[in-house]
């Protein structure tokens, strides 16, 4: 029994931790050490102070230097008590010189890149590459949401998504980003070179390394490497890994050392290496189609998403209405999951190759600026937010049209019937419109690329010189605008009348939102472990009135002047409380006072006996985990920033579980007391929407986490370097990882468990979506630790009954 759900817990794991974890890692370290080249400076993990005196406060420095400048000046008799306040003074300075060298070593902390091309000239064995400075560590320049609310600066392991901001920074695509880098970082001038004379790797301010008089309290040095390398040819081409310490004898004890982080040395001879590594180099660039994989993992994601799943609906012949976006279907009936299909589908040839087209161009100038991550991260955003706008606006016409309907039949010059008629049809041809395809996302993309282009922009086909230009607002520069998308939208409209025009346009809106920074919310709740359920669970509390669970016989019973709800669960719970009639039986005995000698009668209270331990069973097991869920919340607030989407997730499946919780209770009581099944079935439907949500938002969390580790452990010099106060070691935090991904992984089976007993799996886009991780949660809760301890019905209560006379 026990290899019936280890291998489903195997494959689980597999597919929503190890996966993630190992391709996130593979593409952060192709990016930033094998693209890119990038070398990362941060503090060393523990910093050692080795002055033995306390540090004087302001008024002693100034009292010091006052009795020091008094001394000297009134009279020169009194020599001992000038020395001694100038020995004072001294430690003063000493003291000052090294608060000021160690604020200075953060300076130094952040990205550099090679300035040096990586090709070799003849004649020239020895390549001496310098690395500059591309991006200072932001700790101490921009204050996280953290520190605006609770006065705290920024702290906390980060999110995926943070950590790819962080290693993206050099080359923010949006322009209000980049202004804002440039503001913060105006002056960048600190390399790493190679020192010939002394064989090290230092670092060091641009203008130092060009001088003959550096200043050695400004340079931090490698050990010396001609022990390691004794070839006049070798090519030294990235900058030795380690610790990097200052060169300063004054205070070299109290200045902290740096940690450099650099691509892996590929020092070789220059005579046997040289025509291999170039070969290898030019069959790389002549696969173009490998390197977009490499360099575009989210275009070409989304390349196979949108071309798969057109594939799939050709070929099972899906009627485009099962999965189109409709106001009738979003709105009204609640299918929000319209708005992901919707997007995502295509039924033509033209579309899905137009679209496709402009996903692999636009994908291409964009994603490289983003990063791969948040380049997919927006985009899964805003299928959300295109929707939403879609939908806002059909409905905005749906109750101009009904206001305009109401003025015709209210105004005193009689009804027109036709023109009644006419609006209704406007109304019912509102809400029945279905749009499908990515068109809306590819408009949003558009407008972003179209106002950070700086060549002005030719929307319309053929017509190569109607071109328009990107205006800013004076003062501000990143607030820009071009009409050109607008252009675009009405010529399409022109030359293919079929196309979505509120669609198209929800996009552009969305597009100049996210450019300008304006009501698209941060990029840590558009994080699709945080916005995909957030959104469900804001639905399910305004939309559809779940949540906050009240049980649905509450109201019935307040009309008829019975107890409250929670007396009435109550002794529906008691001990002998099961009822046949209606009405609580308070005279059924238990089984320790019932004398009668009737086995049948044994059985049935013994039955009774075993569902009311079964349902003890659980309901403590939904409390403990709940319980675990909440510690690892608050855990969660400790390691982690409180602003990432880490902890956002994690308080949003602790309000799912909750939620949850009180739903199954109030079915498995209703289920004890054999309630009438119209009773029933409400609170079954509005317990599976809740565990569906969970579960959804559980495997999206678990994968996100994966990716988050991941990052920790591809940039741990970078994090370090953007977040000096880390309240916890990298080992540290990722024991806390693993355990917080268990525990959401066994809420996960259990939410599976939940969702089969209560037969609320369904057969939608829900069961079609997560297959496979939801059958292997069947089997894992199935043979796990969640399968029925004792059966609720035993034969002859387990005792053989003679038949017959014995012989």
């Amino acid at each position: 029994m026990s290899s019936s759900w280890q291998s489903p817990l195997a494959k689980l794991i597999g597919l929503i931790v190890i996966l993630p974890f190992a391709s996130t890692y593979l593409h952060l370290y192709y990016y930033a050490y094998w693209k890119n080249e990038y070398c990362f400076v941060g503090p060393t993990t523990t910093t050692t102070t080795t002055t033995t005196t306390a540090i004087p406060s302001h008024d002693e420095k100034y009292n010091a230097m006052m009795s020091f400048a008094t001394a000297t000046v009134v009279d020169s008799s009194i020599g001992s008590a000038a020395n001694g306040d100038n020995n004072k003074l001294r430690g003063i300075e000493t003291t000052a010189t090294t608060e000021a060298a160690a604020a200075g070593s953060t300076q130094f902390h952040g990205i550099y890149a090679p300035i040096s091309s990586k090709k070799k000239k003849k004649n020239n064995n020895n390549d001496r590459r310098q690395f500059q400075q591309k991006h200072h560590a932001a700790s101490n320049d921009m204050p996280s949401m953290t520190s605006w609310f609770w006065g705290g600066g920024r702290s906390g392991w980060p999110s995926i998504t943070q950590s790819s901001i962080m290693i993206s920074s050099p080359s923010s695509q949006l322009s209000n980003h980049q202004h804002l880098h440039n503001v913060l970082h105006e002056k960048l001038d600190h390399v790493i070179s190679l020192n010939e004379e002394e064989m090290k790797w230092c670092l060091q301010s641009s203008s130092s390394s060009s001088s003959s008089t550096a200043e050695e309290e400004d340079k931090w040095c490698s050990d010396p490497i001609s022990n390691h390398f004794d070839s006049t040819d070798t090519i030294h081409t990235y900058p030795t890994s380690g610790i990097y310490k200052p060169t300063s004898t004054i205070i070299a004890s109290n200045t902290p050392s740096l940690v450099i982080s650099c691509p892996t040395s590929s020092s070789s001879s220059f005579s046997s290496n040289a025509a291999k590594s170039k070969h290898k180099r030019q069959n790389a660039k002549q696969n173009a189609n490998l390197q977009f994989i490499l360099n575009h993992p989210a275009t070409t994601f989304l390349l196979l998403l949108n071309t798969g799943l057109a594939f799939y609906y050709w070929n099972h012949r899906i009627n485009p209405g099962l999965v189109c976006k409709q106001y009738t279907k979003i709105v009204v009936e609640d299918e929000w999951w319209r708005g992901l299909t919707g997007a995502t589908a295509h039924f033509e040839p033209l579309h899905i190759g137009f679209n496709m087209m402009s996903l692999h161009t636009l994908g291409k100038e964009l994603e490289g600026g983003f990063g791969s991550i948040v380049f997919l991260t927006y985009n899964a955003a805003l299928i959300a937010f295109t929707t939403v706008v879609m939908m806002g606006m059909v409905h905005a016409r749906v109750r101009w049209i009904q206001h305009k309907l109401d003025r015709t039949t209210t105004t005193t010059s009689g009804s027109n019937p036709q023109l009644q008629q006419t609006y209704r049809e406007q109304q019912a041809r509102l809400r029945e419109t279905s749009s499908v395809g990515y068109s809306a996302v590819l408009f949003a993309w558009m407008v972003v690329s179209t106002m950070e282009r700086k060549a002005p922009t030719c929307p319309i086909p053929f017509f190569s010189d109607v071109c328009f230009s990107t205006y800013s607002v004076p003062g501000i520069p990143f607030l820009k605008f071009n009409v050109s998308p607008i252009v675009s939208l009405f010529v399409a409209q022109f030359i293919m009348p079929r196309v979505s025009f509120m669609g198209h346009l929800a996009g552009i809106i969305c597009g100049f939102c996210l450019h300008w920074g304006w009501a698209i919310p941060p990029l840590e709740i558009c994080s699709t472990n945080v916005l995909f359920g957030g959104v469900f669970l804001l639905g399910l509390i305004w939309k559809r009135r779940v949540v906050p669970v009240r049980p649905l016989l509450t109201a019935m019973m307040d009309e008829e002047g019975c107890v409250e709800h929670e007396d009435y669960l109550r002794s529906l719970l008691a001990d002998g409380g099961v009822r046949d009639d209606g009405n609580p039986d308070d005279t059924t005995p238990t089984i320790g006072q019932n004398s009668t000698t009737d086995p049948f009668a044994r059985g049935k209270q013994k039955k009774k006996e075993r569902e009311l331990h079964e349902y003890l069973r659980k309901q403590k097991t939904l409390l403990y985990v709940r319980y675990l869920i909440g510690i690892v919340a608050l855990a969660s607030l400790f390691a982690f920033d409180w602003s990432s989407s880490i902890v956002l997730c994690q308080c949003l499946l602790l309000a799912y579980f909750t939620f949850g919780t009180q739903s199954s209770l109030i079915v498995w009581a209703y289920t004890r007391s054999k309630e009438p099944s119209d009773i029933i079935e409400p609170e079954r439907t509005r317990s599976g929407v809740i565990w569906r949500g969970f579960f959804l938002s559980a495997v999206l969390a678990i994968v996100v986490d994966s990716m988050s580790m991941a990052s920790w452990f591809a940039f741990p010099t970078l994090i370090a370097s953007e977040r000096p106060s880390l309240p916890l070691g990298l080992f540290p935090v990722s024991v806390l990882m693993v355990l917080r991904t268990a525990v959401n992984l066994l809420a996960m089976i259990l939410s599976s468990k939940i969702l089969h007993d209560m037969s609320q799996v369904g057969c939608g886009i829900f069961a079609q979506l997560f297959s496979a991780v939801i059958k292997w949660s069947k089997l894992i809760g199935d043979h796990g630790m969640f399968m029925l301890q004792k059966p609720l019905w035993t034969a002859f209560e387990g005792r053989g009954i003679t038949l017959g006379r014995a012989r």
